[in-house]
């Protein structure tokens, strides 16, 4: 073989190396932004876990703290609302009770969390009161993150960044969500945190607010036991 078409050979032979190279620095980009989410996701489901637990408030920051640590440091931008919510559990008082007037008698610590709906006490109590004593909130119906815009918070209805579902809709919230006092249009403020839609608990709308550009639809809601058709739903999830 003359020595050109050796030359000729090791330039194909190079440029065919040089794909893979490129493939891999994609793969490596992708690997990277898909490593991060999964991992947000374990930190999220294991805080969350921690968070259903029936243990003393003392006790489960204890458990929270390096977990909820690593989560503001690394997925804040991922998941605002879950880092506003997960930092909130990790104070001695929430932020919500201190916004609340004091002339709203069953916002404060000392009155008894009664069972509303069939749902039970410890439910009532993670999800909070509103300024006027009411166990309602306003929770964000759709994603306000930048590559998550109008991505839904609910499942029960077909909601978008320009839809909003009518008064009196069930929705099944497809993660736990912060509950606030009122709705958060630029960054979260933490001390409207009223408290959270817990695991397995479903809300009835109000009342809704529009989003204000492109950031998050809003929902006034009460919290109620899943009808039965969203449980078949679950049954049949692989």
């Amino acid at each position: 073989m003359g020595w050109e078409k050796i030359t000729t050979y090791l330039q194909f032979a190079g440029a065919a190396l040089a794909i893979p190279v490129a493939a891999a620095g994609t793969y490596t980009v992708y690997q990277t932004h898909f490593t991060t989410d999964v991992t947000c996701q374990k930190l999220r489901t294991s805080i969350v876990a921690t968070l259903e637990r029936n243990v003393a408030p003392d006790l489960k920051r204890t458990l929270l703290r390096k977990e909820v640590a690593e989560f503001s440091k690394n997925c804040a931008a991922v998941d605002p609302d879950a880092k506003a919510l997960f930092e909130a559990a990790m104070q001695d008082t929430p932020p919500a009770l201190a916004a609340v007037p004091s002339q709203a008698p069953a916002a404060t610590a000392a009155t008894p969390v009664a069972a509303l709906d069939g749902l039970p006490v410890s439910a009532v109590a993670a999800f909070g009161r509103s300024a006027s004593g009411e166990v309602r909130g306003w929770v964000a119906l759709t994603r306000g993150e930048s590559n998550r815009i109008g991505e839904p918070n609910f499942d029960g209805f077909g909601l978008s960044l320009t839809v909003l579902p009518p008064s009196g809709t069930i929705l099944r919230p497809r993660q736990v969500l912060p509950v606030w006092l009122e709705p958060q249009y630029g960054d979260n403020d933490g001390t409207k945190l009223q408290g959270r839609v817990p695991a397995g608990i479903c809300v009835r709308v109000v009342a809704t607010q529009a989003a204000r550009g492109k950031t998050r639809t809003w929902g006034d809601v009460v919290p109620l036991p899943c009808p039965t058709h969203f449980k078949s739903e679950a049954t049949k999830r692989p």
